[in-house]
Order: structure tokens, then C-alpha cells, then sequence
């Protein structure tokens, strides 16, 4: 059914310029009211009035009402969509959102959807429910943007003008089974019906005049409408804005791309550029807080990733938010107990079967109020039961507490009844579940969506290609609900939150234009794959151009609006929370070029804006952890120490409490599982006396691949993974390494005495254990502590160990004198090691330590000694651990240092790099 674009005899619409120095629903509550005389009862009955929103619709009939307060007969007002009704034409009922999903996702799992008219070459992939969901999807969202020109895929396939020639074929086959298998069930396509009633040109309204007030972006198959019911009549249009830019609408009074392209935007000096959305909505509530009354003030929400952060931010500032709009029911009860029943059906374990025990929704389904059974009571059994035993399904845990069992039955029965009839499953629980608490209006509009969803699913079901399960079911009415937006009650006193096509309908005198970023305004239509921007244009469907137009003139309307009697903030970000780059609406540039490098500098001038830093994590409440003292034996590792130095809080937290991360069998070594494979193949080698002499690199290298062959196999007799065959191979080039600098090292004297040598040192009641990597002797029996590291770069010992007061920072206990300088300890490793060697040989000779280096540049292997090594450092060594070692009996391990190991995993994904933010620490003995 085709409907030609121009009618012979189709109406002029008449239009009339309000101007723009006021607010629109009071400059058109007084051109209504003037036209429909003042005499007696005023009566607007015969009037439909066609508002952009359902708000706005709200908004003009209050400003009637202020007009006029001893009353009138009220005019009907409707959005530009609802001129047809809720979608029943002569021919039959509209189908709705679920079953049209339901319908291509039949096609596209069915021989239907496959053969000549598979959309996508099935080779590549196996389609399933969740890729068809999201197939389907985009399909209907292709259907909705063809019908601002009433086309159809077939329609578009007759043009010719499309790239895919043998695409648009098969969208255009399977949209005619598409149709036929929604009439089997009793419906129509939502365009079918659509154009049916343009066809006969009838609506339900019984009126005289009609008039389309404030909008300037009216859906085009609204307009069609108009143009056939109303061609020998006149259809008033207005517009906000002067006659002097009259040039710049269309009959309708949709805005004209070329005139707003050329047309310079006004500056707003309270235009604002933040380092990031953080700060954006920081500044939001700061100007919303300095008025008086927060009904005087509206935030203009330019892009909706924001509002939840809205949101957050002001109710952080005890500030009242109210959204016109209504709250995304994507984020209800009802929606996130769908989404525990649907991982119930899934996963039909003791991890999805107690989250849905923890919903509140889910109790009169469960029985609990019945039964009564707090369900404290019940998660505390579920938690016991789940400890006895290692079974993950919930049936066999439930067995180790009778308690359970009656609810266990219930879900049993339910999965049940889901296997056999998934919707009469699905119906009887919801039946049960909303039980007509909490808030009434929003309970009613969902149950009225799920009641529809339900019955177009139960009509299509007999036409059914594939069958669904219950989870399936689920993923479609989950879709349906996050689709509503559920009202909320507005509190006594509340600031509005309005999306960027309200504003043009908001009296506030202070507006605040959150957001005001490129790709918000002017909104940018999505790339999509079938309908691609140049292709919509060639359809004649609305464009970027258009929509830039539109949002020229809302900005110049709004702004003009309260240049004489108000504010405007515009607020924008250059990051948005997730660090990727923003930049300001491309209208702020709007403006002659001779003007345009002092607009750039006013918008961007950064000079007094904070720096950018991380986006910081929202903390609901602080993390305690105390009391902060040691509870263990007086007895740690040398290694230990190291943790004191960088922070002692860290410490703590490692040492003391034993934090650390969980890691399942990793598919590749991290860096510490690296460098103990390394090491374990040089002990290996140490170990062997046939090689501690051996000066030939070829036999060394020999033994050490045997070795690392048999590290491996011991680490994984089930096969080496993938990976790690990798990562050997980087292994096997430092032992290379390794080989020619060990028989460099045996030519020049020098003999490995022992490897792995444990060792116990007493600092006054304390026990340091430790282990020396290697003991070497050389020729003249000097003794050399050697460690061996395998990091990436080659590591100085004394670099490693030492550092200058002023660079970093660190704990009292780490800082001492030498040479006539302040020094501070990073490590006392290598000090430590030769302390616990001299108490073991007393008559020892010189001494030396040195690290045994093998980072990624091979050529850089080698014995690096710490040249600077005196007797006297070692004396400062112990002491420090004396000084550490009391510090810990103290309990001193708060405030936390700022060090490097809060940036290292899982460290910072636990404390985001501000554990003194975070953590509200008990104090230790002595706090």
C-alpha cells in the first residue's frame, strides 16, 4: 500500500510567530485564549492541540490554568503520534514491540532466515537467541526510521537506489513472511496500520481547530496525517521565534538546514569547559544550590549519559530531583527480578538461586510471608548449607538444611513448569510475585506491559518456527520493560531535570544546559548499517543536517528567551568519567570567521580550570579496617621489611593480614610465577656438581634446558600450555645468557659454594628468616652474596637499596646518615644477607654482595656488584630493622605512604590509589 508524498488538494498550514523574549506555554496559553473569547464559560473542547511531549502537553495546560483560574472547558492535547490512536485500524490491531521482536527472531533461527535469505553468511558464525535478539532489534529500529518517509523494506527495494542490491531483496522477502506470520496471530505491522489510516484519512477527534504548538521537529508521518484530514482547513502552527526569521521554517515550522547554517548562534558568557563530567556535574548542583528556590532553576540534561550522575551528585548535596520524564524502569525491581529468574533458568545453581532469595521481589512468589521466615534467617541457612558441601547446584546444598526445602520445591517446581509451558510458567509467577505493593501507578504500567507482552506471544506462539525457552521468554519481556519510564511523585520543592527537546517548553529563569557536548547537541544520528547517512538522505528521511537545524534554533530560542530576564550556564567536559575525549557542541563556534579565534579562545580558555585527573571511584562508605596492631609471632621474613619501607600500612595489610589476591590456574605465568620458574632452574644448575667448575657456555646451556624441561613438566605433567611454551622460549634465551656469563665467571676464579642457603637472624625478640640465592668464592676465598633478578631491567644493587632523603617518601624508621648526607632504606635485603653470614662464619674474610642480573636485553646479563659496600652499611642495615621491627610492636603502621605498590594490581584495583580516602582505619595500641 503506497501513499503518494504530495496532495493536490492537501491544506496550507497557517503560521503564526509568538516571538521569543517570553516563555512559550505562556506566550501560547495567550493566543489560545485570545482566539477563544472571554466571554462566560471559556470552552476549548473543540481545540486539539499538537505539543512535541507529554509534558509540554502538561506544561501548556498549567499555564492555562494560571490564566485562567475561575476555570474552562479543556482543549485536547496530544503528541504528533498520538493523532492515530493506539494503533487499531479498520484492518486490524498494531503489533507491539515484543511481538515484532518475537517475529524476526523466529525468521532469522528459522530455514526461513537461512538459504537465499540469509542476511549474513551463516559459515561465519552460529546464530543463536542472543544474536537474533540483537539482529531483530536493529531490523525493527530500521522499520521505525523508514517510516518518517511510510517506507517499507520492499518499498526501498523498488527505489533502487540502495548499495546492497541482493540485501535489500532478502530484507525484503523476509519482511513479507514477516507480515504473514503476524497476521496468523491477529496482527498488524505497526506501518500497516499507519498507513491504512492515512489511506481512509480518518482520526478519533471530534474538533474544529487544530493547531501544532512548539514543535519544531514533528514526526513526518504526523504531518502526512494533517495535510489528508485536513485539506480544506487550516492547521495553526506555532512558533517561537520572530517574524523577522520567518525565512528559517518550513510551512510546518520545522527549521531550514540552510538558513540555520548561516545564521551566527549567540555567546553565552557563563559558558563553562570542565576537565571532566565529574566536575561538570559537581558545578551543576553548585548553581542549582545558590538560588533561593530550586523551582526557579531547571538543569537541561544536553546528553542522558549524565543523569544518573545528576542524579547522584545532587542528592549527595541533599538536593530534590524531579525527572518530567520519569525514571528508566531498566533499573526497577521488577526488571532485575526477571533478569534472577532468567540466570535461575540458565545457570540453575547455588549462586543464581540465592540472589534470587535475596530479592525483595521474589518473596511472595517464595512463599516467605506464608511460611514466616525472615529471610536473614534463610540466606544464613543457605550460607551454612553451601559450606558443608561442594555440590553447586542448589537442590543438593538445600539437602544439608531442612529448613530449605520448601523453597527449594517452590523454584524446583517452577523450573518445572517452565521446561513444559515456559509462558503459563512465566504468567503464574508474575501473578504471584506483584502482589500491589509499593508504588501503585508504576506496579499498574508494568503489569499492563507485561499483560500485553504476555498475550502478543501467546498469539504468535502457534506460528512458531523455533521454540522458545523460559529464559528466552524473559530476554523479551526484560526488553519490553526497559523500554517504560516509570513516574515518579515530585517532591513539594525539586529541581527539574529536562532532556534538550523540553527546553524549549521550561519557564524557568535559570537554566542550566548540562552536557553541551558534539554529538549531543546537535544530536548525531547513529551510524547504522542498513541506513547508512547518505542513504537517508537519497530516501528522503531526516538527516544530520535537519536535526542540526533543529537544535540551532532550540539553542537561540531558549538562550534568547532569558537575555533580558535570566541565565544560562552551559557546562561541558573535555573527558568524559571514562577518560575518552569530548569536545564541545560545534554551535558555540557558530559565528563569523573574523570572530572565530576570540570564540575558540572565550570557550576553551582553560587557564583557570582544574587539572584532569583519574576518574575517582564513588565510595558509599568508607572501608574500616582495625584495630591496627601485629597478632602474629614475632617472626617475618627479610623480604618483609622491604613492604614496611615502601608503605606500612601496606605492610599491614600484606604482612599483618594477609592480603592478597586469589588467582585461579592462569593460562600463562604472571611475573612472579616467571621469575621462580627462572630461579629454580638456577638452583638447579647451582645444585649439580659436575657443573659448578664446568667454563664451557655450550654445557652449560645444555643442563639448563634439561632442567627447564623437567621445571616444566613438574609445574604441568598434563602439557605445557600454549603460552607458557612461549614464555620458556623467552627463558631459554636468558639462560643463554646466563651461560656465557657463568663460564665467563668460572674463568675468572670464582666457584659456586651453595645455593638456596636458609638462614635465621635475632634482631631483639624478633626472627628474620631469609634465603641467599648463591654463595660464590673465588680463588683469593673471597665470599659473595649473590640474589638473582630477573625483572625487566637490570637492577643497581645500591640503586635498589639506597636513595637520597629528598626523592620519594617513606617511614622515620627508613632514614639515617652516611658520608655526611641523609640517605633513606628501599631495601635491606643484601645488607641483612651478609649480617645473617657473619654470624654464621665469624672469621669470614672480605665480603661482598652483588645481584645476579637476567632482564629482557640479554647482552646486559651479568654479576653487578654494589661497589660502595662498606661494613658500615651494614651496621645501619640492622639497625633500621631494629627500628622497623619496634615500629611494628607499636603499631605504627598509619597514615599510608604514598608509594609505588598502590599502583601495582590487585592493589590498586582494591584502593584506586587512595588508600587514606578509602580505608577509615581503627587506630593501633598506641592511637
Amino acid at each position: 500500500m503506497l501513499i503518494p508524498n504530495d496532495y493536490s488538494s492537501a491544506m496550507r498550514p497557517e503560521r503564526t510567530f509568538l516571538g521569543w523574549n517570553q516563555p512559550l506555554p505562556a506566550l501560547a496559553a495567550e493566543w489560545l485564549l485570545d482566539r477563544a473569547g472571554g466571554c462566560g464559560c471559556l470552552d476549548l473542547s473543540r481545540w486539539l492541540l499538537i505539543v512535541p511531549t507529554r509534558q509540554s502537553g502538561r506544561t501548556l495546560r498549567g499555564a492555562l490554568c494560571l490564566r485562567r483560574p475561575e476555570g474552562f472547558l479543556a482543549p485536547r492535547v496530544v503528541t504528533p503520534m498520538e493523532l492515530y490512536g493506539e494503533g487499531r485500524s479498520a484492518a486490524g490491531k498494531a503489533a507491539g514491540p515484543t511481538a515484532r521482536l518475537w517475529v524476526w527472531i523466529q525468521l532469522l533461527l528459522s530455514e526461513e532466515g537461512g538459504g537465499e535469505n540469509a542476511l549474513f553468511p551463516r559459515e561465519a558464525f552460529q546464530p543463536d537467541f542472543a544474536w537474533a535478539l540483537r539482529v531483530a532489534k536493529s531490523l525493527c529500529e530500521a522499520q521505525d526510521i523508514l517510516s518518517e518517509g511510510a517506507l517499507s523494506f520492499a518499498r526501498v527495494r523498488e527505489e533502487g537506489s540502495h548499495p546492497e542490491p541482493e540485501l535489500w531483496l532478502r530484507l525484503a522477502r523476509l519482511e513479507e513472511r514477516y507480515r504473514a506470520i503476524l497476521a496468523d496471530g491477529g496482527l498488524l505491522d505497526w506501518m500497516e496500520t499507519r498507513l491504512e489510516i492515512l489511506r481512509v484519512a480518518s482520526w478519533n477527534f471530534d474538533v474544529d481547530r487544530v493547531a501544532l504548538v512548539g514543535c519544531p521537529d514533528p514526526h513526518p508521518l504526523a504531518v502526512r496525517l494533517l495535510e489528508r484530514i485536513l485539506r480544506d482547513e487550516v492547521c495553526s502552527v506555532l512558533i517561537q521565534a520572530p517574524e523577522e526569521v520567518a525565512d528559517g521554517f518550513d510551512g510546518w515550522g520545522r527549521p531550514d538546514p540552510a538558513f540555520w547554517r548561516r545564521r551566527e548562534m549567540p555567546f553565552l558568557p557563563n559558558t563553562r569547559i570542565y576537565a571532566e563530567e565529574g566536575a561538570l556535574t559537581s558545578r551543576a548542583a553548585d548553581l542549582v544550590a545558590a538560588n533561593r528556590s530550586w523551582d526557579a532553576v531547571t538543569i537541561g540534561v544536553c546528553d542522558s549519559r549524565l543523569l544518573p550522575f545528576l542524579r547522584l551528585t545532587l542528592e549527595e548535596r541533599n538536593i530534590s530531583a524531579f525527572d518530567p520524564g520519569g525514571i528508566s524502569a531498566s533499573g526497577s525491581e521488577w526488571a532485575s527480578l526477571l533478569a534472577d529468574l532468567r540466570e535461575l533458568l540458565r545457570q540453575r545453581n547455588l549462586a543464581s538461586f540465592r540472589r534470587l532469595l535475596c530479592h525483595p521481589a521474589a518473596a511472595g512468589w517464595l512463599g516467605l510471608q506464608q511460611i514466616g521466615t525472615e529471610r536473614s534467617f534463610l540466606l544464613e541457612r543457605l550460607d551454612r548449607a553451601a559450606s558443608r558441601t561442594l555440590a553447586q547446584d542448589f537442590q543438593s546444598a538445600a539437602r544439608q538444611e531442612p529448613g530449605l526445602e520448601p523453597f527449594v520445591e517452590r523454584a524446583q517446581r517452577f523450573l518445572s513448569e517452565a521446561e513444559a509451558e515456559p509462558l503459563a510458567a512465566i504468567r503464574r509467577l508474575l501473578e504471584e510475585s506483584f502482589d500491589g505493593k509499593g508504588d501503585a501507578g508504576s506496579q499498574r504500567l508494568l503489569c499492563e506491559e507485561l499483560e500485553l507482552a504476555l498475550e502478543e506471544m501467546e498469539a504468535l506462539r502457534s506460528s512458531a518456527k523455533r521454540r522458545l525457552d523460559a529464559a528466552e521468554y524473559l530476554d523479551l519481556l526484560i526488553e519490553r520493560i526497559c523500554q517504560q519510564h516509570l513516574p515518579e511523585e515530585r517532591p513539594e520543592e525539586a529541581v527539574e531535570l529536562r532532556g534538550w527537546l523540553e527546553l524549549l517548553w521550561d519557564d524557568a529563569p535559570h537554566l542550566v544546559l548540562a552536557g553541551f557536548q558534539e554529538g549531543a547537541v546537535p544530536e548525531a544520528i547513529a551510524h547504522d548499517f542498513l541506513l547508512p547517512s547518505s542513504f537517508r538522505e537519497r530516501l528522503g528521511l531526516r538527516t544530520n543536517a535537519q536535526r542540526e537545524a533543529r537544535d540551532a534554533y532550540l539553542f537561540e530560542a531558549i538562550a534568547t528567551q532569558r537575555s533580558e530576564r535570566g541565565r544560562i550556564d552551559v557546562l561541558a567536559a573535555r573527558f568524559s568519567r571514562e577518560g575518552e575525549p569530548l569536545f564541545p557542541s560545534r554551535l558555540l563556534f557558530r559565528c563569523p570567521a573574523a570572530v572565530l579565534p576570540e570564540r575558540v579562545r572565550q570557550v576553551l580558555d582553560v587557564r583557570n580550570a582544574p587539572q584532569r585527573h583519574q576518574p575517582a571511584s564513588t565510595d558509599s562508605f568508607p572501608l574500616v579496617i582495625g584495630p591496627l596492631r601485629w597478632e602474629g609471632e614475632k617472626r617475618i621474613s627479610v623480604t618483609a621489611l622491604r613492604d614496611y619501607l615502601a608503605c606500612p600500612f601496606f605492610f599491614f595489610l600484606r604482612r599483618a593480614r594477609r592480603w592478597e589476591e586469589f588467582e585461579r590456574l592462569p593460562e600463562e605465568l604472571n611475573a612472579r610465577e616467571f621469575g621462580l620458574l627462572l630461579h629454580d632452574v638456577l638452583a638447579d644448575f647451582g645444585r649439580a656438581d659436575e657443573m659448578r667448575e664446568c667454563n664451557q657456555s655450550e654445557a652449560i646451556e645444555a643442563f639448563l634446558r634439561d632442567a627447564l624441561r623437567r621445571e616444566l613438566q613438574q609445574r604441568f605433567p598434563e602439557g605445557t600450555p600454549p603460552a607458557v611454551a612461549l614464555q620458556s622460549r623467552a627463558i631459554q634465551g636468558r639462560l643463554a645468557a646466563f651461560s656465557r656469563m657463568q663460564a665467563k665467571e668460572v674463568r675468572q676464579g670464582w666457584k659456586t659454594l651453595l645455593v638456596e642457603a636458609p638462614f635465621e637472624l635475632r634482631i631483639g625478640d624478633w626472627q628474620l628468616d631469609g634465603r641467599i640465592d648463591r654463595i660464590d668464592r673465588d680463588s683469593e676465598g673471597r665470599i659473595r652474596l649473590v640474589d638473582f633478578k630477573s625483572s625487566e631491567r637490570a637492577l643497581n644493587p645500591e640503586a635498589a637499596h639506597l636513595v637520597a632523603s629528598g626523592k620519594g617518601q617513606g617511614p622515620a624508621a627508613a632514614l639515617f646518615l652516611w658520608k655526611g648526607r641523609e640517605f633513606r632504606w628501599r631495601d635491606l635485603q643484601l645488607p641483612l644477607y651478609a649480617a645473617a653470614w657473619r654470624l654464621r662464619e665469624a672469621s669470614c674474610p672480605e665480603l661482598r654482595v652483588a645481584y645476579l642480573v637476567l632482564p629482557k636485553e640479554r647482552e646486559k646479563a651479568g654479576v653487578v656488584e654494589w661497589q660502595s659496600w662498606t661494613r658500615e652499611l651494614e651496621r645501619e642495615a640492622e639497625s633500621c630493622a631494629a627500628r622497623i621491627l619496634q615500629a611494628v610492636e607499636e603499631g605504627r603502621f598509619w597514615p599510608p605512604e604514598r608509594s609505588a605498590e598502590w599502583d601495582r594490581e590487585p592493589w590498586r584495583f582494591w584502593f584506586d590509589g587512595r588508600p587514606a580516602e578509602i580505608v577509615a582505619a581503627a587506630p593501633g595500641p598506641l592511637g
